[in-house]
């Protein structure tokens, strides 16, 4: 399975904090561009802490300039209804 499928099979379970979901990954490459992919395909959705949705602007930002691989303990993923179907 790959780490995107497996990611949006973790998600059905609840909300991953980023620093889980990087576990899945084989190395930080893999991760940016399979979470980016899922987010972009809307699979998924990007969340603070405090349970606010992260803008895809920000989200794009925070992928580009590489910030949120220093904060994955601040951000998780929920998965959408769309994601939902994907993986059922």
């Amino acid at each position: 399975m790959s780490p995107e499928l497996e990611t949006l099979d973790q998600l059905l379970g609840g909300e991953l904090w980023l620093k889980t979901v990087f576990s899945i990954y084989p190395d930080e490459n893999s991760f940016v561009r399979g979470v980016l992919a899922l987010l972009s395909s809307g699979d998924v959705c990007l969340q603070r802490s405090d349970g606010s949705d992260v803008p895809e602007y920000q989200w794009k930002q925070l992928f580009r300039d590489g910030s949120l691989l220093n904060d994955l303990e601040d951000f998780r993923l929920k998965i959408t209804e769309q994601g939902v179907r994907r993986i059922a």
